[in-house]
């Protein structure tokens, strides 16, 4: 009876002994499937998606853009003025600075509100490309991921200079645009800096330009 009990508790010693190796087993495999998860798999799909995430951003902000100068019928003499000396030389390049605040302020709080309206968009990327390895991308099921706004959105006036022939000079006026917007993965969200540069009207000047304008500053 002695021996029986000692063999059970043997046998009992070795099932656990065996189960407690199985978890240990378990939990390597899962902390290895994890770390190459955001090792490996992630940076592959945010790489591969990151094109995409761009042009979506690109598109909203044209879209924007292009909507508030049409409806505003905006015009580089509506934004810009020229003043030139009594040489018929150019003296003085100043801005409309009240009408191109109103203007960033409209184009910024539209941006704005189309992405906050981006919580509705989503972008495919094929179930092969979760396995990190490069030649199965592109394959399999389409899965979807999310797309989200992250902060606020900065909107900024820039100039350009570029010479167009003799004395005569194209004047570029843009739109800066900084956005964030973040993808939504399995366990974690990607964030994606988005730094969009639109332009709102040219002209060419026709006339000798003072070097500090060429330099970029502009009143």
């Amino acid at each position: 009876m002695q021996t029986y009990k000692v063999v059970k508790v043997t046998k009992r010693r070795k099932v656990k002994s065996k189960l407690k190796i199985c978890l240990c087993f378990l939990l390597v495999f899962v902390i290895l499937v994890v770390a190459y998860y955001f090792a490996v798999v992630c940076p592959a799909v945010v790489a591969l998606s990151q094109e995409k995430v761009r042009s979506i951003a690109t598109k909203t902000v044209s879209e924007v853009v292009g909507q508030v100068l049409t409806e505003g019928g905006y015009t580089y003499d509506d934004l810009v003025e020229v003043s030139y000396s009594s040489e018929n030389k150019v003296s003085q390049i100043s801005t409309n600075s009240t009408q191109v605040n109103l203007l960033v302020r409209e184009v910024t709080a539209l941006v704005q509100e189309r992405f906050d309206q981006i919580d509705n968009t989503s972008i495919s990327v094929s179930l092969g490309s979760f396995s990190g390895i490069p030649f199965l991308f592109g394959y399999g099921p389409q899965i979807k991921l999310n797309l989200v706004p992250v902060g606020t959105v900065q909107t900024s006036f820039d100039t350009k200079f570029l010479s167009a022939g003799i004395n005569q000079t194209l004047h570029s006026l843009y739109f800066d645009v900084d956005a964030v917007l973040g993808l939504i993965l399995p366990g974690s969200t990607q964030n994606f800096q988005t730094n969009l540069q639109i332009l709102i009207c040219e002209s060419v000047i026709v006339g000798e330009i003072p070097s500090i304008y060429l330099q970029g500053q502009i009143a």
